[in-house]
């Protein structure tokens, strides 16, 4: 497995474990009725500023986890540098990511305009940011794999 292909896994990775976090934190937010009234962006604007830091420090963890496991395995310590093939996988991947990014983000407006809750939307912008993220970080990987 290469540099990129661990720094991929990596990153899909933390993705998953900051949004299952995130996932259980707004569930008790809306059980405890905290996005019914006017305040509700305030408690979705600080959830995510929580997501925001909690995702550097699992980011941090993970991927200093993952290397040192990587070294014991490999016994290789050695950092890929990356070249003109790691670029253009990463344009493609994150292409693919704007793309999906924006086919949620024109669903959300739409379905804003149907008069959709505010909170509704912007949670479901944060759960559209992830699932591109993934779809980008998969398209890497793929890419990765078959060769490019």
């Amino acid at each position: 497995m290469s540099y990129q292909e661990r720094n991929i896994i990596t990153y899909i990775i933390t993705g998953i474990i900051v949004m299952t976090i995130f996932t259980f934190h707004i569930n008790d937010q809306f059980q405890s009725g905290a996005f019914d009234g006017p305040d509700a962006g305030v408690a979705i604007g600080w959830s995510a500023i929580k997501m925001i830091a909690g995702s550097i420090v699992v980011t941090i963890v993970v991927t200093i986890l993952v290397h040192i496991a990587s070294a014991i395995i490999t016994q290789d310590a050695s950092v890929d540098e990356a070249d003109e093939r790691d670029k253009l996988i990463d344009l493609v991947g994150m292409k693919v990511g704007f793309i999906t990014f924006s086919i949620f983000f024109v669903g959300a407006m739409i379905w804003m305009a149907f008069g959709a809750p505010m909170a509704y939307v912007l949670i479901g912008s944060i759960y559209a940011m992830f699932i591109a993220s993934m779809i980008e970080g998969c398209t890497r990987l793929v890419l990765y794999r078959r060769g490019f």
